[in-house]
C-alpha cells in the first residue's frame, strides 16, 4: 500500500508539473503574441507617418510645379522670337518632369500601403482569434434565442 501511495503521488506531481509547463508555455505564447501585436502596431504607425510625409512631398512638388510653370509662362510671354510649338514643348517638358517626379512618389506611397496591408493580414490571421476569452466562455454575435433554433 505505501508503494501505491508513492506511485499516486508521483502521478499527481507529474500532472501538476505538466500543467505548470502548459500554463507557462501558454503565458509565454500570450506574451509573444502581445509583443508581436505591439511591434506590428508600431510598424503600422510608422508606415502611416511615411505615407503622410509622401503626401506632403506630392503637395510640395505640385506647388513647385505651379511656380515653375508660372515663371516659364512669364518668360515665354516675353519671348517673341520663339514659335508657339517651341513654347508648348517647353511647357510640356516642365509638366512631364513634374508628372514623373510625382509618379515616383506615388509608387513609394503604394509600396507603403501594400506593407500596411501585409501587416493587417498577418495580424488578423490569428493573433486574436486563437486567444479564448479569459472566462473560458465562448462569445457569439447571435442572440441566445437564435442559437437555440440552430440546434433544432
Amino acid at each position: 500500500q505505501p508503494q501505491f501511495v508513492l506511485v499516486a503521488t508521483l502521478v499527481l506531481l507529474l500532472t501538476k508539473q505538466e500543467i505548470s509547463n502548459i500554463s507557462t508555455m501558454s503565458f509565454l505564447d500570450k506574451m509573444k503574441k502581445a509583443s508581436k501585436s505591439v511591434v506590428d502596431a508600431g510598424a503600422k504607425q510608422m508606415l502611416k507617418t511615411d505615407i503622410m510625409f509622401l503626401d506632403r512631398e506630392i503637395k510640395t512638388r505640385k506647388q513647385a510645379f505651379g511656380i515653375e510653370i508660372y515663371d516659364l509662362m512669364e518668360e515665354l510671354e516675353t519671348a517673341e522670337g520663339m514659335s508657339t510649338t517651341d513654347k508648348e514643348a517647353k511647357i510640356r517638358a516642365c509638366f512631364d518632369a513634374a508628372r514623373k517626379d510625382i509618379a515616383v512618389i506615388v509608387a513609394k506611397k503604394d509600396c507603403k500601403k501594400e506593407e500596411m496591408a501585409v501587416l493587417d493580414s498577418t495580424s488578423d490571421s490569428g493573433a486574436a482569434s486563437n486567444i479564448p476569452p479569459s472566462s473560458g466562455t465562448v462569445l457569439t454575435n447571435t442572440h441566445p434565442q437564435d442559437a437555440e433554433h440552430e440546434g433544432m
